[in-house]
């Protein structure tokens, strides 16, 4: 028999926007216990909110004789300890936080005088930490700061027109400020779409990769309902595309172990490498189920039986920055879409709300609505560019791949 706590702790001030102003500050804290009890294949959880105590395992115990099956072994012998805090603001000093804000709202304002902004700014804490009596003893935790603006404009009958997205470890104002700048000015800038079928799309790399996310499933591989069925082994994509299970300090609140304390070699596990498809992501269930390898992707609520889930995936970055990656070439920057959706024979399409173009290696002006589209063996094929080594937009890297555009 073994016993595991799993306990999960968020503390957040999280500041309302309204007209260009703080409206309301809003702070929480947070924690999330859950106790489980291994034994003869089959697992016991009980969960609370606030700190697991003896009672709480007590409960776990005793939910044994529900009989839920789990096979696999609990986690045994793994410690590691990771902090990622750094910056200047934290949760516990709420007043320079909010007087950032402020400030940074009112150069805003005084600057862009025909836009409104709204929506929510962001400091929040975030730690995991899964400890059993076999050994195991892992501790992650991160601070984020986020800005989540949206941009209207004020002769706009729109609710939003764009947003103003950044997401950072350790914030800096004038960087912030310098790229807020650029967008916006961009956005002041209406320009015509260039002549031409297709151009390279400056997207996040989630959102057109969702589709071959979704069909790496090791469910669907063992059922025979994903769309790659049958084609393990094979080059399927362009040599510059990978991708892998992310477990690395990259993205912010990305912790390095999942929830059942499983671990990638590296931090990552490559789904993808250089175009071929090597395995499936896959939980302990699933990996022992169908005999895939475990790439520690498991989640879920903290009082319920972790699952296979598809949260923490990344594409592999080229060695070039996103100016490099398109050299003299024009780029469509996607800003705001919605409506997009992959068809089950791998074809994408999507409404684009709000896109840039990108020349020279900026924002140069908004561009009218338009449309993009392409198949999924196109865009990470022969239409792929890569994904930039720099952050230069959201404080993300950018994914660039080329399709068809029209407005």
């Amino acid at each position: 028999m073994v016993k595991e706590q799993y306990i999960t702790k968020s503390r957040e001030i999280n500041l309302s926007v309204t007209n260009g102003e703080v409206t309301s500050v809003i702070k929480k804290n947070i924690t999330q216990s859950a106790c489980r009890v291994y034994h003869n294949d089959y697992i016991g959880v009980a969960g609370k909110l606030g700190e697991a105590d003896d009672e709480l395992m007590e409960q776990a115990f005793g939910n044994l004789k529900l009989a839920i099956p789990y096979k696999a072994q609990p986690t045994a012998g793994s410690v590691r300890r990771e902090q990622l805090e750094c910056g200047v603001f934290s949760v516990d000093d709420s007043g320079s936080f909010m007087k950032e804000a402020e400030e940074i709202l009112e150069i805003l304002r005084e600057e862009y005088p025909k836009l409104i902004f709204s929506n929510k700014i962001r400091i929040r804490e975030e730690s995991r930490q899964l400890k059993n009596d076999a050994g195991t003893d892992l501790y992650f935790s991160d601070r984020v700061v986020s800005f989540v603006l949206l941009v209207k404009h004020v002769d706009s009958a729109s609710v939003f027109d764009d947003d103003l997205v950044y997401e950072v470890r350790d914030f800096d104002r004038e960087k912030y400020l310098k790229e807020a700048r650029e967008h916006l000015d961009a956005f002041l800038n209406p320009v015509q779409l260039p002549e031409g079928e297709t151009f390279p799309v400056i997207i996040s790399p989630e959102e057109l990769g969702r589709f071959v996310v979704q069909n790496m499933d090791a469910m669907a591989f063992g059922h025979g309902t994903s769309f790659f069925n049958g084609k393990l082994g094979e080059k399927l994509f362009d040599e510059k595309f990978s991708l892998y299970v992310n477990r690395g300090t990259d993205i912010p609140g990305n912790a390095f172990f999942d929830a059942e304390g499983s671990t990638c070699e590296g931090d990552r596990c490559y789904l993808i490498q250089n175009g071929v498809l090597l395995r499936p992501f896959a939980d302990k269930k699933l990996s022992g189920e169908f005999g895939y390898e475990n790439t520690a992707t498991a989640e879920g609520a903290y009082d319920s039986v972790p699952s296979n889930v598809a949260d923490c995936f990344s594409g592999e970055c080229s060695n070039q920055t996103l100016e490099e990656i398109l050299g003299e070439a024009d780029g469509i920057y996607i800003s705001v879409m919605g409506g997009g959706d992959y068809t089950s024979e791998g074809n994408y399409a999507s409404p684009v709300q709000t896109a840039f173009l990108y020349r020279n290696g900026k924002l140069a002006g908004r561009l009218p609505e338009l449309n993009i589209s392409g198949n999924v063996y196109e865009i990470f094929g022969k239409g792929y560019m890569g994904i930039s080594s720099d952050k230069p937009l959201e404080g993300m890297h950018k994914m660039v791949a080329r399709m068809r555009v029209s407005c």
